[in-house]
């Protein structure tokens, strides 16, 4: 069962979701940090496939899902240290493990780079590697703040986002949750976004020293995440080109296939 809580944070309180294994967890707990501009609602199918022997919390970004609100233009690194609070007040300085989806990936490098990090492995699971071009025209068309108008067109690139890019292989009641889950931001729906498409990964992923999982399906972020296994060239890259789209969802039991044996490795 999934229960949720809070924990208090450098921007407020964050909220997070949970799921612990039947028996005593017996390895390091897994953090799973979700995608622009969604929250750890992202992760509520995949979470019962990867707590056999470990707990797996969710976290919500500060701004985001229902955690408290945050500014129109964060930074990873504030994302970061304010799941590295979650991870203080849930794990103490044990050593834990990190699951990263599309932003997350960039969180979850930064929580592995912070001084004395509990960070022990990372999974960065289709990540947004985009050369620094790229994240220029990305920064301009997806990153300013919404702007709430009377019209409800203003919510269009959320409904596609949400709704109607997903429903062959979510389901309508699953993408709606998701659709809804963005509306919470208010303004702040595009923040997540910023923070993605202001880092630096050029000057960020060489630097993480980790074991590290980078894992590729078949989606518009193939290129981007090959190009973070060249950034990263101590990680390990699998291609699973034939998972096409629903990677937490209709697919969740082959990507944690992928990612367990992994964190599993040299566990005694």
């Amino acid at each position: 069962m999934i229960r949720k809580g809070y924990s208090d944070g450098p921007f407020g309180q964050i909220h997070w979701r949970m799921i612990e294994p039947e028996d005593s967890p017996s390895e390091p707990d897994l953090y799973c940090l979700h995608p622009a501009p969604f929250s750890g609602l992202a992760f509520t199918d995949i979470l019962p496939f990867l707590a056999r022997r470990r707990r797996v919390i969710a976290p919500d970004f500060p701004g985001h899902g229902g955690s408290d609100r945050f500014k129109p233009e964060p930074s990873i690194l504030e994302y970061s240290v304010a799941m590295g609070a979650v991870a203080a007040d849930l794990s103490g300085a044990a050593p834990l493990d990190i699951i990263g989806f599309h932003t997350g990936n960039l969180v979850a490098v930064e929580m592995a780079l912070a001084d004395d990090s509990p960070v022990r492995k990372l999974a960065l699971v289709d990540v947004p590697a985009y050369d620094s071009e790229t994240r220029k025209s990305l920064l301009f068309k997806m990153g300013r703040p919404f702007q709430i108008t009377p019209d409800i067109q203003c919510l269009d690139a959320a409904w596609h986002r949400g709704m109607t890019g997903r429903l062959a292989s979510q389901g309508l009641d699953r993408c709606f949750a998701l659709f809804a889950e963005q509306l919470r931001h208010g303004r702040g729906m595009h923040a997540a976004f910023h923070a993605s498409f202001s880092y630096d990964v050029e000057a960020r992923l060489p630097l993480i020293d980790r074991p590290s999982l980078i894992m590729a399906t078949q989606s518009g972020l193939l290129q981007p995440t090959r190009r973070a296994a060249q950034l990263m060239p101590q990680a390990r890259l699998i291609e699973r080109l034939d998972i096409k789209r629903a990677v937490l969802d209709q697919a969740a039991r082959h990507t944690a296939q992928e990612i367990l044996p992994f964190l599993d490795e040299d566990i005694l």
